[in-house]
Parts: C-alpha cells; sequence; structure tokens
C-alpha cells in the first residue's frame, strides 16, 4: 500500500489497518498526518516494509513494532517521535534498514540493536540520544550507512568503526565525544565515500591514508595541527572538503590543483601565504578561506575569483582594531539584522541588509562575517538574509523581527572602537524560519551556540523552544567587558546539533537545509557614562571645591556627633559618591520605620537618596565582645571590597567606629522574592531559571577556589537578581571575624533557615569548609526548579513538609523529573532540569566529602563535564571570611517584617 505524497491528514486509521494481516508494505510518507503510531501496527506479521516519514507523528515508537518479524525495511524519519528507542527492535533480524532521523527521541542507544546482524543502514541523526556507542555494536559488520549527527552521544568514537569495512558513510557529527578521534583508523577504510565529522579532538592527519573513493569528507572544528596532506591530492573523487576550524597550519598543497572540487572550506585555521593561482579556476562553486592569513595573487588568472572568500582574514581585523589607536569612538551600538534602518525605543537600529560574506558597516563602526554552507544548492548567498513578515510576534519593536540574519555555520559581528568598561549586549531571537508545516520546515530544530568576547553565553540554544513556538520573540541579555582593543565580538556558531543536513543528502524536505544561526537583532549600550574630558582649570576647580566642602561637611557632622576626629573610618566604595550624612538622612537616623529586615547580625535599613537611588544599609551589631580594633575592621572591608565578580554584590562603601559599623549596597529584588512571594512581578522562566543556577555556582566558584572563603549562609534571601538581566549576585559575605559565633546552628531562631544548614553544623562541629556551601546551595537548586520552599510549616509550627524528603523518595523512584515546577508547564528543557536536579543531589549526599567542588558542578552545568565523571574531592578547609554578619540588602537571615 503506497499512498506517499497524498497530502493525507489526520491520524493513521488503526482499526482499518488492523484487519489488513496479509499487508507487505506500508507508505505514508511524505503527507501530513498527526498522531501516534498505532500499537495494532505490531500485528501485521507479514510486513516487510514499513514508510511513515516526513510527517507530524508524534508519541512514543510502539514496542509492539518488535513483532514485525518479516520487516527488512523500517522509516519513521521526520517526525516528531519523542522517548526512547525501544529495546524490542533488537527482535527484527532480518531488518536492513532503520531510519529514525530527525525526531525527538531520547535516552541511550540500545545494546539490543546490536543483535541486528544483517542491518546496512542504520540513521539516528538529529535526535537528543545520549550515552557511549555499545559495544556490541561492533557486531554491525555488513553496515554501509552510519548516522548518528546531531545528538549528545558521549565516550570513545569507538575504534571498531574501522572494522565496519563495508562502511560507505560515516557521520559523526555534533556529539559530545571525548578523547581522541581514531583518524589513523578511520582514514584506512577504502571503501568510505562521505565522511562527517566535527567537534571531536584529533591531534593531527596520519602518515598514509587508503581512501581512494572518498566524495565528501568534512573534518570540522576537531584540534587538527599541523599541514594539509598532500595525498588528499591522489583523491580523485573529491568534491566536497570541509577542514574549518582547525588548527592547520603552512599552505595549500599544489597536488591538490588536480582535484575536482565543488566546494572546499578551509576557514578558521592558521593557513598563511599566497593563494594558488588555480583555486579560483577550478573550484566549481565555493572556496572558503576566510579566517587565515592569505592573500589574493596579484597576478595569475582572474576567472571564478568571485566563487573565492578570503575576507576577513585575521590580519585584517588586527588592521582595523590599530585604527582606533587608542583612541575609541562609540559607547553604544544599534544593529537591525538582515534588515534596513530602523527605530525602536528611541534608539536606530543600522541596516544590515547585504548577502556577501563579509561586510564593513560604512562608518567603520562594526562589521560582521559568515561562513558554511547550506548543503543543499536550492540555497544561494540571498538566503543569509530572511524577510518574513513576523505577524504574530509578541513584542516592542516588532520591525527588528521582519528581517533576520541567517548564516550556514558561523556568524560573527565585530563592534569596533567601544570605549572600555562593561556593556550590556542584548539579543533578539525569533524563528522565523522553521515555520511551515507546508514545506515541513516547522520539524526543523535550530541549535546552536553563542558566544561573547569568547566565552560561550549560551550553549544549544533552540530559538523555537525558549521562545515556545515560531515567530515568538525571545531576548536575552548579557554583560560583556571591552578592554585595551576596543572590539567587542559576537559569535553564533553551529556546532552540528540539531537540524544537520549532510551536504549529499537529496531525500530531506529541502527547507530543512537552512539551518545555523539566527538573529533579529543586536543592541550593545554601556553601563558607564561616557563625559567629556575636563581642562586643567575645571579639574583644578572642581579639587579646591571638593577639599573645601569636604572641611565643612566634617565640621558639621562633628558638630551633630556623627564624627568622632580619630574614631570614624571610611573605606570607599564606587564612583558613585554619597557621604555618611546623606545615608543618615536617608534612613531617617536608622529609624525603626526604615527597617527592611532583621537578622542575627544586625539590621537592614532602606535608604533612598535625593537622586532617587535605593540602598540597602547594614547596620552591624557583633557578637564578638573583644570588638576588633578599627584598623582591622577597616581591612577586613577593604577586603570585601576587592572582590569582584560578575555573580557577586559588590560593596559600594563601608563605614566602621567603635560604636558605628555600616555596609552600603544596592538595593536589589532577591531570590526569595521572586521565587515565593505572591505579589513579586518577576517571570521566572526555565532559562532564567537555569542562568540562575549557574550564576550562583560561578560566585561560589570564585569565593571558594580563588579567594578562600566560604560563604557560610547560602538561602534564597541572600542571592540577588539584577531587575533587567536577572543574572543572579551572591551577598552575605565576608568579615566573619565580627561574628565570633561558638555555634551557628544554635544562633538560628528561625526554622526556615535551618534547612539550607548542613547537617554536620547540628554535631557540634566547626564548620569552616567549602562543602557546608555545597550543601545549601543543593537545597536552593531544588527551590529554583520546583519553586517550592525547602520547609513549608504547619499554622501551628510543630509539623513541616520538607522538599529535600520529596526529592530523595522520588530520586530513588527514578522519577525526580516531577519535581519541575508546575507552572513551567512543558516549557523547559528537560535534559538541563535533570542535569540540575541530580547535581542538587549530589550537593546535599549527608557526608561533606562526596559533595562535589563548585567549580566542577559549573563544568557540568556548562556542559563541559558529564555528571557521572565529577569527583568526590577532598573536604579542604579554607579562610572564612564569609558570613560578613550578614552583608547587606535583604542579607543572612534577614526576616522580614510583617
Amino acid at each position: 500500500m503506497s499512498l506517499a505524497y497524498q497530502d493525507l491528514t489526520g491520524q493513521i486509521n488503526a482499526e482499518a489497518l488492523a484487519s489488513l494481516v496479509h499487508l507487505r508494505a506500508i507508505d505514508l510518507s511524505k503527507n501530513q498526518l498527526h498522531g501516534s503510531i498505532p500499537l495494532t501496527l505490531g500485528n501485521l506479521s507479514s510486513l516487510t516494509r514499513l514508510d511513515l516519514s516526513t510527517n507530524f507523528l508524534n508519541g512514543y515508537i510502539p514496542s509492539s513494532l518488535g513483532n514485525l518479524s518479516s520487516l527488512q525495511y523500517l522509516s519513521l524519519s521526520y517526525n516528531k517521535l519523542f522517548g526512547q528507542i525501544p529495546k524490542e527492535l533488537g527482535n527484527l533480524s532480518n531488518l536492513l534498514s532503520m531510519y529514525l532521523d530527525f525526531n525527538e527521541l531520547t535516552g541511550q542507544l540500545p545494546p539490543e540493536l546490536g543483535r541486528l546482524g544483517s542491518l546496512g543502514y542504520l540513521g539516528l541523526s538529529s535526535n537528543n540520544l545520549s550515552g557511549p556507542l555499545p559495544e556490541n555494536y561492533a557486531n554491525f559488520t555488513g553496515l554501509q550507512w552510519f548516522s548518528v549527527a546531531g545528538n549528545r552521544l558521549t565516550g570513545q568514537v569507538p575504534s571498531f568503526i574501522a572494522d565496519w569495512t563495508e562502511l560507505n558513510r560515516l557521520s559523526l557529527s555534533g556529539n559530545d565525544f571525548e578523547r581522541e578521534l581514531p583518524l589513523e583508523s578511520i582514514f584506512n577504510m577504502s571503501n568510505l565515500r562521505y565522511l562527517f565529522v566535527s567537534d571531536v579532538r584529533s591531534s593531527g592527519f596520519p602518515k598514509n591514508a587508503n581512501m581512494k573513493k572518498i566524495r565528501y569528507l568534512m573534518i570540522r572544528n576537531c584540534s587538527i595541527s599541523g599541514e594539509i596532506p598532500p595525498y588528499i591530492g591522489d583523491w580523485s573523487r573529491l568534491r566536497y572538503l570541509d577542514l574549518s576550524f582547525n588548527s592547520l597550519t603552512g599552505g595549500i598543497p599544489d597536488s591538490m590543483k588536480k582535484l575536482n572540487l565543488s566546494k572546499m572550506f578551509l576557514t578558521g585555521n592558521m593557513l598563511n601565504g599566497t593563494v594558488p593561482y588555480w583555486v579560483p579556476d577550478t573550484i566549481e562553486d565555493k572556496a572558503d578561506l576566510s579566517y587565515n592569513n592569505f592573500e589574493i595573487p596579484r597576478d595569475g588568472p582572474k576567472k571564478g575569483e568571485g566563487k573565492l572568500n578570503i575576507q576577513p582574514n585575521r590580519n585584517s581585523i588586527r588592521n582595523l582594531i590599530k585604527k582606533c589607536r587608542r583612541k575609541p569612538k562609540y559607547n553604544s551600538l544599534y544593529i537591525n539584522c538582515g534588515g534596513g534602518e530602523t527605530v525602536v525605543d528611541g534608539k536606530v537600529f543600522e541596516a544590515d541588509s547585504t548577502t556577501s560574506n563579509y561586510n564593513l558597516a560604512p562608518r567603520k563602526n562594526w562589521a560582521y562575517s559568515c561562513s558554511g554552507d547550506f548543503g543543499s544548492k536550492t540555497y544561494d548567498s540571498s538566503d543569509y538574509i530572511k524577510n518574513v513578515e513576523c505577524e504574530v510576534c509578541d513584542s516592542a519593536g516588532t520591525q527588528l523581527y521582519n528581517s533576520s540574519r541567517l548564516c550556514p555555520l558561523s556568524l560573527t559581528y565585530y563592534g569596533f572602537c567601544l570605549f572600555k568598561g562593561n556593556y550590556t549586549v542584548k539579543l533578539y531571537f525569533a524563528e522565523t524560519v522553521y515555520q511551515s508545516d507546508a514545506d515541513y520546515s516547522n520539524l526543523g530544530k535550530r541549535v546552536f551556540d553563542v558566544y561573547i568576547q569568547g566565552k560561550r553565553a549560551l550553549k544549544d540554544f533552540n530559538i523555537k523552544e525558549m521562545a515556545s513556538g515560531t515567530n515568538k520573540t525571545w531576548t536575552a541579555n548579557f554583560t560583556a567587558y571591552v578592554g585595551d582593543d576596543y572590539l567587542l565580538t559576537i559569535d553564533f556558531f553551529w556546532a552540528g546539533k540539531g537540524t544537520f543536513q549532510e551536504p549529499s543528502f537529496s531525500y530531506a524536505p529541502a527547507a530543512l537545509s537552512l539551518k545555523g544561526p539566527l538573529v533579529s537583532g543586536i543592541s550593545v549600550t554601556a553601563n558607564f557614562k561616557v563625559g567629556k574630558g575636563l581642562s586643567p582649570s575645571q579639574i583644578a576647580g572642581i579639587t579646591v571645591g571638593s577639599v573645601f566642602a569636604s572641611v565643612l561637611l566634617s565640621a558639621y557632622m562633628w558638630k551633630m556627633g556623627w564624627q568622632q576626629q580619630s574614631d570614624l573610618n571610611e573605606v570607599q566604595g564606587d564612583e558613585k559618591s554619597f557621604a555618611l550624612k546623606q545615608i543618615i538622612d536617608a534612613t531617617r537616623k536608622f529609624s525603626p520605620k526604615m527597617e527592611i529586615g532583621r537578622g542575627r547580625f544586625g539590621i537592614v535599613y532602606e535608604a533612598e537618596l535625593p537622586n532617587k537611588r535605593k540602598l540597602a544599609v547594614m547596620k552591624i551589631s557583633p557578637r564578638n565582645s573583644k570588638q576588633q580594633g578599627k584598623d582591622e575592621l577597616q581591612g577586613e572591608i577593604s577586603k570585601l571590597k576587592s572582590l569582584h565578580h560578575e555573580n557577586l554584590v559588590q560593596l559600594l562603601r563601608g563605614y566602621s567606629n567603635k560604636d558605628l559599623h555600616l555596609l552600603v549596597n544596592e538595593q536589589k529584588g532577591s531570590l526569595q522574592r521572586a521565587l515565593f512571594e505572591p505579589d513579586s512581578t518577576t517571570k521566572l522562566d526555565w532559562k532564567a531559571r537555569f542562568d540562575i543556577c549557574l550564576g550562583i555556582a560561578r560566585g561560589l566558584t570564585y569565593l571558594h577556589e580563588e579567594k578562600r572563603i566560604v560563604h557560610g549562609n547560602i538561602n534564597p534571601s541572600n542571592i540577588m537578581l539584577d531587575d533587567d538581566s536577572l543574572t543572579a549576585k551572591l551577598s552575605a559575605f565576608g568579615l566573619a571575624t565580627l561574628c565570633d559565633e561558638e555555634d551557628p546552628f544554635m544562633t538560628i531562631e528561625a526554622k526556615e533557615s535551618r534547612v539550607y544548614m548542613a547537617p554536620e553544623y547540628s554535631m557540634g562541629k566547626t564548620i569552616d569548609t567549602v562543602k557546608a556551601d555545597v550543601y545549601s546551595f543543593g537545597v536552593v537548586l531544588l527551590e529554583i526548579v520546583s519553586g517550592t520552599v525547602s520547609a513549608e510549616y504547619t499554622p501551628n509550627q510543630e509539623e513541616a513538609k520538607f522538599l529535600l524528603d520529596k526529592a530523595s523518595v522520588l530520586h530513588h523512584k527514578g522519577r525526580i523529573l516531577d519535581l519541575v515546577d508546575k507552572k513551567l508547564a512543558s516549557s523547559y528543557d528537560r535534559k538541563q532540569a535533570l542535569t540540575v536536579l541530580l547535581l542538587a543531589m549530589k550537593c546535599v549526599n549527608l557526608s561533606p566529602t562526596l559533595r562535589p567542588k563548585m567549580s566542577e558542578v559549573v563544568s557540568v552545568l556548562e556542559d563541559e563535564k558529564r555528571i557521572d565523571a565529577i569527583s568526590e574531592g577532598d573536604d579542604t578547609p579554607s579562610t572564612n571570611i564569609g558570613g560578613l554578619c550578614g552583608a547587606f540588602s535583604s542579607v543572612l537571615e534577614i526576616d522580614p517584617i510583617s
């Protein structure tokens, strides 16, 4: 029964098929079918061919398909199927071809598939499969086609692949494989025609190779060093060569001029010299040599130079940087990616509508470069910009989303001649390409990474997933520092995840070829004020005036009894100056009416300065009867002031004398309020929650491993959130010497606070290790993911429900994801959520030595390390200047005033 290309809609009729027990073939491919695959298909014992590919089927793959003992061909590709691959498919002993590509399948590859000894074609690309390749897949000795690109597979690329002597297509790109790529073995697979590998470490090309039949070769982003081997020129059938983003040196071997290449990509290496004259002459379609140190030959044939992309090279970027000559000009940048000039919120977004691979803006204040290939002749450079009316975009500034810049592989924007300092980088996204059912583009998964100033800001970013659909907008804010080169770089890089279309693969819907990064707009604004320089006379006048004002202020404060000449010490803070008198006035002389919190170490007051700037002022009440001297206290405050990290609250100013000790900080909203207070207007979607988890972990890593500081009181009240970016910032650390507590556990009166403290506190031990912080961090992770407080007490305060108990039970049952906040519905990344929850359970281990280090936690959250690879470590003591007796702004055990 063949009903392909019939525009069929609706669901597969299970009852009608159940009666066709003698049916030998079903082909319903290339239709518009929805719903799930009927379980009753497993009863069609005579079936030899089942093709349901290129529809919109969802749900699980029925395990009953494992009953189709006569089946030889199975294709479920290009659907929306999810869940694990049923192990029962390993019972299909007559199966020759199995294609499960381009779905949402998860879990590990079932070892049972290794029993399919007759299998010749296995396609599993573009799913979310994880784990290693099972060892018994070595049994696939007759395999001709093996494609697992665009997954999350780990472990080593097994050497047994070289024993698949019949293999002609091998696709391993876009996974998380570890260790060395066995290139020496792979390069001697004599029947190989198509080889696609990326993002696997490899030291270099083997000395010898035997791939005379190779036609398509891609070894991208594999850290390969050395020179391009001349033997590539002997592969006469080679049509497509991609060695981009490696560390290759030298030039292009002359032996390659014998080849009849259609496309050649050597982008992002360290190649140099003059581009051989034969390159533009002999390359049929495109040669991308950008981001090297090549020069274009001055003489020789000019034919075909339009196919040659050499800009930007590394020298051209360096020259543009040098032109600033220590004279920066700009403190902002606005780009309408892929579109014309437009105005949004009073800001002029510059036009960015060229279709070239590289373009320098007219004012030379920014440039972009694009590299890669869509892999289909259907699309050309005009597709580097997409103009799509975004009719349902749900955001102000909709005109930004009517156009986007699209790039197949690597898209880089440069901002030149920017002043030094911190900037807010805002990126605008909307999936306006993968949106149609008619051309099956809605099946596409656009997944890419974002780097800002060389640091990865987003990994495996999926616009459609984060925005909860197509034609819906999503923005992201980041902080970036521009240094002495006055340069800002924003890189969007496709690392092979999501939809992966091999250049030679012609069976897929053409619209899915438009993979790669997609961005609609960029805004860059300074987090500082840039003013004109002052003349010497102005500086002198300001200096004299400042001194005179200081004398008057000191005299006034002396008269008011706020300053004793030998006692008051001020530790300077940031450049936004304010005087002690302003602080005292703004708190109404520390009036109880201005209290916003009270804790065991002091009282926090709200202070609003005349310029409307809001501060949180902590008036410290030291428990230490010895009362440190003012010099010692000043030194401790100076230590606090020296701590600078994106995920730490910055101390603005500190004051101390024998009777008055103050810490001043910007007043920010807390995680406690955002998560649990009903009147909070802060929206915490999954992206925000994950970023908060990562931010806390980075802040603790800085304290623990760079400054040897134990925080001592991690809880949601001590985690501040920036108003705009929701960046997590730790507060309540430092100056533990002020708080000489023999038993910290006993000083905590609030029951709610004890649940964050490591169990070793209750054993009467002196706790000065980072592992106590790790425990508290684990409890906070559970709260962030679940949206549930760690302890819910009954009205009489005699009983409580503990989140940690619930998590332990669900973890034991293998249902830890049941903890995810129901308010998120399905709009969250299951892999990330599972990772965070499993990390939390490791962090709250009763044994301190079994808790991970915070740097390991960061590595797992940044997807640099697998969770099962983190070590147990030692319970290393640290210098505890953490717990500043409650630093500031809703700090350290502060109980809200009702």
